[in-house]
């Protein structure tokens, strides 16, 4: 029991902010509803949600599903917090603010925190802590619900403390509930350490890093130099900010399911032409699976052997390794044969990400007789298909804005912008290369652009800067179309206004719905394409309606 004076103590020990501090600053405002803490909305909940909530998601996603959610809700909680205290106080000394996630959690009810000890160096960037914890949330509820439990239930205070001390240290810190008042113990006890320094093999390491925090990459940055996926918008078709990187624009289409392959630890295989982006999104892969580090290892399959894959399988072990296997169709049968037998007995090294690439289509790698089918469809249960950047046209802008901007952060060329006529010539210009061919052409256009006399200086690229010998000019279409819609036309069976009005909805389905592409493509201004779009869309409902 903690008698009178040692609670009143605790409201002043620490450092700044203390508990006294906090609950100083506590707002209750009936009028509108709210309680805050130095303007960050709280809200009072019953704690027994919490275990309700964990109860609910075990019934429905069973125990080890359950518990990566409140892991990483609990992370993300633990970021909030420790971005909240930093932009609060803002002149506290960074170890007051780091030690403030203790007391912080105290104030709000969750739990009393008693450290053991708390060693920690930013400057060497080291850290290793333990503390007690005294009826924290879950395991009190826990006990008052009579559940029986044999192991630690604490779990979103564990994500909580593990996202607070990563975001200050900007690396992953993992804790440890070695004790839980849940399973019969006076407290529970949690140990903190480095992902590092638990090691890459340790169980609990491996479950943030692959399924809690996918990418080390992810960790909130305290400089904002790193994005975070968790105050990032969903990963979707949306059109990209025009400051996006080249990684969001070219792998938009496609980043959910390199998601879901990562988060699931399957092998992967990257269909798309030369050039469309297939080790861009292998290295996306690696990195939501591994993190930063670790090795991604390129592997020509036509120069390798069976023997060879052999050795590297063993040195793998539990290393953070990603095999990129380019052009799987030339792969020796042998080898097929390995590592088929490998994925379907699940016996790749835990470390290592599987990827296989090919410039052919799904339906051509099948029709193959050289490439074994179990082999095939071991690496395909998820494929990636990347498209050419001749059938992404309505994304050439975005995605030219991202490479010249990736070419001036290389260093290669000082600050340069595409002009609105840059942009629209590069939609409808013919670059059978994809990205590599696209770059060069930005590189030279950025040079053509450095004149005044050798002054280099930010300029406005404009299609007078393209290279000629570069750019092809887009394919005219075929003669043959001309006889064939004449004959349409002269039979009644088509009309100047469908043919017109196919011709838009083609352009519009080929931009993925947007209207701006869609009218560069076609050349015309986006308002004439939107009038005329509206024009045949009445025209349709006043003929089906006769």
């Amino acid at each position: 029991m903690i008698s009178k004076v040692e609670e009143s103590s605790l409201l002043d020990r620490g450092g700044r902010p203390t508990l006294r501090d906090m609950l100083s600053q506590i707002v209750y405002d009936p009028a509108h509803g709210h309680i805050s803490l130095r303007n960050a909305r709280l809200v009072l909940n019953r704690a027994s949600i919490a275990v309700q909530l964990q109860e609910e998601l075990v019934r429905r996603f069973g125990p080890h599903e359950a518990r990566v959610i409140l892991l990483r809700l609990g992370f993300l909680a633990g970021t909030e917090d420790a971005k909240f205290i930093r932009a609060a106080w803002p002149d506290l000394d960074m170890g007051d603010a780091f030690t403030a996630g203790t007391r912080l959690h105290t104030m709000t009810g969750v739990v009393r925190v008693q450290t053991v000890y708390n060693d920690f160096d930013f400057k060497q960037n080291k850290f290793a802590a333990e503390f007690l914890w005294h009826g924290g949330m879950e395991a009190t509820e826990s006990l008052n619900r009579h559940r029986n439990v044999s192991e630690p239930v604490c779990w979103m205070q564990v994500g909580y403390a593990s996202g607070y001390a990563s975001y200050f240290f900007d690396k992953l810190i993992v804790y440890k509930e070695t004790e839980c008042a849940a399973m019969g113990h006076k407290h529970c006890r949690v140990t903190g350490r480095t992902a590092d320094a638990w090691g890459a093999d340790d169980p609990m390491v491996r479950i943030f890093r692959q399924e809690v925090v996918p990418s080390l990459a992810e960790l909130p940055h305290k400089t904002g130099l790193l994005k975070t996926a968790f105050h990032a918008p969903p990963r979707n078709a949306a059109k990209p900010a025009e400051d996006a990187s080249l990684e969001d624009v070219v792998l938009a289409p496609v980043h959910n399911r390199l998601d879901v392959i990562a988060a699931r630890g399957l092998p992967a295989l990257i269909l798309g032409p030369r050039g469309a982006g297939k080790h861009l999104a292998a290295k996306y892969l690696h990195h939501r699976r591994h993190g930063i580090g670790g090795r991604l290892r390129r592997i020509v399959c036509g120069s390798i052997t069976s023997e060879q894959i052999d050795d590297r399988l063993r040195k793998v072990k539990q290393l953070r390794e990603t095999w990129l296997l380019e052009n799987i169709e030339t792969l020796p049968e042998e080898c097929q044969l390995l590592l088929a037998e490998r994925i379907e007995n699940q016996d790749l090294p835990q470390g290592l990400q599987l990827t296989g690439s090919s410039i052919r289509r799904m339906s051509e790698l099948i029709a193959m007789p050289a490439l074994r089918q179990d082999f095939l469809f071991g690496l395909a249960v998820l494929p990636v298909e990347l498209a050419s950047l001749q059938d992404r046209r309505g994304d050439i802008p975005d995605i030219a804005r991202a490479v010249l901007a990736a070419i001036v952060e290389s260093g290669s060329s000082p600050q340069h912008r595409l002009s609105r006529a840059a942009l629209d010539a590069l939609a409808v210009m013919d670059i059978p290369g994809n990205l590599p061919q696209l770059r060069s052409i930005l590189q030279v256009a950025a040079f053509n652009t450095e004149t005044d006399g050798g002054m280099r200086r930010p300029r406005e690229i404009q299609p007078k800067h393209f290279p000629c010998d570069l750019v092809a000019a887009p394919p005219r279409p075929a003669d043959t179309h001309v006889p064939g819609i004449m004959d349409l036309l002269a039979a009644g069976s088509l009309t100047i206004d469908e043919l017109n009005q196919q011709i838009y909805a083609e352009a519009l389905r080929r931009s993925n719905g947007r209207m701006s592409a869609a009218a560069r493509l076609i050349g015309v201004t986006r308002p004439q394409f939107v009038y005329r779009a509206r024009e045949f869309k009445s025209h349709a409902i006043a003929r089906n309606t006769t």
